[in-house]
C-alpha cells in the first residue's frame, strides 16, 4: 500500500484540524469489527450472584448493535437480547428493553420476564504484542471495552407462592471485560533488509529490518515487540502505522561487530525470528568469474545488492530498471507518470527518485524487487534528492531548491543542517551522516555532516562520489591542473589519497560498498581510459581488465569505466567493443 505524504503547508493544517473527524479511531474499528469477546461477566440480582466468561457475542460489521441469544451464555430461553449501540467519544453506550417469550425460572418460585437497562463501556486500545488471554483461545481484537459509570440494568419478574408478586430489581454489573473491533494483524515475517555481505567496523553501525503483518494494522497502529539475543545488539519495538502492513527498524550493531545473534518478534501472539551476521568480508584481490551484458542502454548508473540495474534505454528520457535476469522494467509504466528520475538506491533494496507527470513532481520511494507494485512512498509536490537503508528519503521543494528536508512518518520536515546544500549532488545514509560538496573561502570541499556539524574532509578541492553506512565518504581530489586522484575518508585514518593504477596519471573515483572496496575510471599517458578497483586496505589499485572473465577479451571486449559496485562485489562496467560502441557489463565473483 501506497503512503502519501503531501508537504502543502495549508494542506497540512486542514489535516491537522480536521484530523478528530476524518481519523479512524477506535470506536469506528469496534463498528466495523465482527464479534464481541466477553472475557468475564459478574452480576448480582436477588442475593445472588451469576459469573460468566469466555463467550463470543455475535456481531456483524459496519453496526454497533449486538443481537444475542440468551442461549449463548447457557440459558435455556428462546429470549434475544437487542442490545442498540451508539457513541459519544470512546464510550459506546448500549441500550435494551426486551421481554422474554416465556418466563425464566431462577429458583425459589421466582421467575424473570423483562430485561431492561444501559450499559456504557470505555473503548482503549489493546497495548502489547501478545492478545489478551481467552482460556485456551486466543482474543484477535484491537481495542478493550470495560464497564464505566452510567450503566444501569434493571430484571423484572414475579414470585409465585399461590399468588404472583411481581417485582423489579435492579442488578448490580460488578464485572465487565469484553474485546472488540477488528482481528489483531499477527507478525507474518521478520527480515533483514541491508546486504550482510559486509566486513565488521570499527565503529557503530546500523543494518535496516523490516516487520511485515498478516494484514493492515488498525486504528492506532500496531506495535512489534522486538528483541536481541546477543544484548550488544540494539534494537527498539516498532510500531506499524494505521492502514499499513509493514514497518522498518533499525539494528544498531557494536564496533567489531560480526554476529551472530537472533533477533525475534511478537505481535497478535505470534513470534517470528531471524538470525543475523555478517556473513562475507571480503578483502583481497579476486578475479571475476561471471559477466552479463545488459540491452542497449544510453547511460548505466547504479547497481543494486539484488545485481539489478538503473539504466536509461536509448531515446527514452525516463529511467528503467533492468533486473539480473536482463528484464527490463520501465519505472515511468510502473508509476503511471511521464519521467522517473531515479537519484539513488539504497543498501536495502529501495529506489529513491521523482516521478514527474501533468500534477507536477513526486518523491518517491519504490522497492526494486517490487517495481511493479508501484511506489511505497509518495510525497506530492516535492522532489528527490537521496535516501538511506532505512526508507528515509531526503526531498527539496522545486521552488525552493536551497532547502532540504526530511521526510517521516507525518511529513517533510525542514533539515536545518543542510541548508543551502539542496541544489549539491548530496549522500545520505543509515547512520543520519550526510555527504555534500560546501563552498569554502579555499574553494569547494568535501564535507560530512552529522547532526548539525560539517566537517571538512580534505584540505583540497574535492568532490564526492559516495558515503556508505558505515561512515566512509568516497571522493576524488584535484591535485594539481587537471590531475586528480581518489580519495576516501574513514573516522580511523581521515582523509587518504588512494593509489592509482599503473600507468595512470589521473583517476575519478565512482563507487564504494559498504566493505571500503572502490571503483573508478582512470586516465593513462595515452590519454586511454581504463576502469579500477581498490580493496579496502588502500594499498594498490588494480585495472579491472586484469581481473575480468578471460572470456571478455574473446569476445572483443574492454572495459574502460567502472560505474557502481554492491554490497555482493557486483560491478556495473562500460565497455567497448572492437567498433569502439560501448556495452555495459555486470561483472560478478
Amino acid at each position: 500500500m501506497t503512503r502519501i505524504l503531501n508537504g502543502l503547508g495549508l494542506v497540512a493544517l486542514l489535516g491537522l484540524i480536521l484530523a478528530p473527524v476524518a481519523h479512524a479511531d477506535i470506536v469506528d474499528d469496534v463498528w466495523r469489527g465482527t464479534n464481541v469477546r466477553l472475557n468475564a461477566a459478574r452480576i448480582h440480582v436477588r442475593g445472588n450472584d451469576y459469573a460468566t466468561g469466555y463467550w463470543l457475542l455475535p456481531k456483524s460489521a459496519g453496526t454497533l448493535n449486538l443481537h444475542v441469544p440468551a442461549s449463548t451464555f447457557g440459558v435455556n430461553s428462546d429470549l434475544v437480547l437487542n442490545l442498540w449501540g451508539s457513541r459519544s467519544g470512546n464510550v459506546i453506550t448500549w441500550t435494551f428493553d426486551d421481554t422474554l417469550p416465556s418466563p425464566y425460572y431462577l429458583g425459589d418460585a421466582n421467575s424473570v420476564t423483562r430485561v431492561r437497562g444501559t450499559l456504557k463501556a470505555f473503548a482503549r486500545q489493546v497495548r502489547g504484542a501478545d492478545d489478551p488471554s481467552c482460556e485456551s483461545a486466543s482474543c484477535p481484537h484491537n481495542v478493550e471495552l470495560v464497564l464505566t459509570g452510567g450503566s444501569q440494568v434493571w430484571v423484572d419478574g414475579y414470585t409465585d407462592i399461590v399468588f404472583k408478586f411481581y417485582w423489579t430489581e435492579p442488578v448490580q454489573v460488578r464485572q465487565f471485560v469484553a474485546y472488540a473491533g477488528v482481528p489483531r494483524p499477527r507478525l507474518a515475517a521478520l527480515r533483514v533488509l541491508t546486504s550482510t555481505n559486509r566486513c565488521p567496523s570499527s565503529s557503530a553501525t546500523e543494518l535496516s529490518g523490516e516487520v511485515v503483518l498478516s494484514s493492515p494494522a488498525p486504528a492506532g497502529g500496531t506495535l512489534v515487540e522486538l528483541f536481541s539475543v546477543d544484548a550488544s545488539v540494539g534494537v527498539l519495538n516498532v510500531r506499524v502505522p494505521e492502514a499499513q502492513r509493514t514497518a522498518r527498524f533499525a539494528l544498531r550493531l557494536p564496533p567489531h561487530w560480526g554476529g551472530p545473534t537472533v533477533i525475534q518478534g511478537s505481535s497478535g501472539g505470534m513470534l517470528q525470528s531471524q538470525r543475523v551476521a555478517l556473513n562475507r568480508c571480503v578483502t583481497q584481490v579476486f578475479e571475476f568469474t561471471r559477466w552479463r551484458q545488459l540491452p542497449t542502454v544510453s547511460i548505466a548508473r547504479l547497481i543494486t545488492n539484488e545485481g539489478a540495474v538503473i539504466a536509461r534505454l536509448a531515446n527514452d528520457e525516463s529511467d528503467s530498471l533492468i533486473t539480473s535476469k536482463s528484464t527490463v522494467q520501465s519505472l515511468r509504466e510502473a508509476l503511471g507518470v511521464d519521467r522517473v528520475d531515479v537519484k539513488s538506491v539504497s543498501a536495502s533494496g529501495d529506489l529513491f527518485g521523482t516521478a514527474y507527470s501533468y500534477k507536477g513532481p513526486a518523491a518517491v520511494r519504490m522497492k526494486s524487487n517490487e517495481v511493479k507494485a508501484g511506489a511505497q512512498l509518495r510525497v506530492d509536490g516535492y522532489e528527490a534528492l537521496v535516501g538511506n537503508a532505512h526508507g528515509t528519503p531526503l526531498v527539496r521543494w522545486p521552488d525552493d531548491k536551497d532547502v532540504v528536508y526530511v521526510v517521516d512518518e507525518v511529513g517533510p520536515a525542514k533539515r536545518e543542517a543542510l541548508t543551502g546544500l539542496g541544489s549539491e549532488r548530496l549522500f545520505f545514509n543509515a547512520l543520519g551522516e550526510s555527504a555534500a560538496v560546501v563552498q569554502t573561502e579555499s574553494g569547494p570541499r568535501a564535507a560530512l555532516i552529522a547532526g548539525k556539524e560539517r566537517h571538512i574532509l580534505l584540505e583540497l578541492e574535492s568532490d564526492i562520489a559516495a558515503l556508505n553506512d558505515v561512515g566512509t565518504v568516497l571522493g576524488t581530489a584535484r591535485i594539481s591542473g587537471k590531475q586528480s586522484q581518489p580519495f576516501r575518508w574513514t573516522r580511523e585514518k581521515g582523509g587518504e589519497l588512494l593509489p592509482l593504477p599503473e600507468g595512470a596519471l589521473s583517476a575519478r573515483a565512482l563507487g564504494l560498498n559498504a566493505s571500503n572496496w572502490v571503483v573508478g575510471t582512470a586516465t593513462a599517458e595515452d590519454k586511454s581510459q581504463l576502469a579500477f578497483i581498490t580493496p579496502p586496505d588502500g594499498e594498490k589499485s588494480y585495472p579491472l581488465s586484469q581481473l575480468a572473465p578471460k572470456e571478455l577479451e574473446k569476445a572483443g571486449l574492454r572495459i574502460v569505466e567502472a560505474l557502481s559496485i554492491s554490497d555482493n562485489l557486483e560491478v556495473l562496467v562500460r565497455a567497448v567493443d572492437g567498433d569502439g560502441k560501448s556495452v555495459h557489463l555486470v561483472l560478478s565473483p
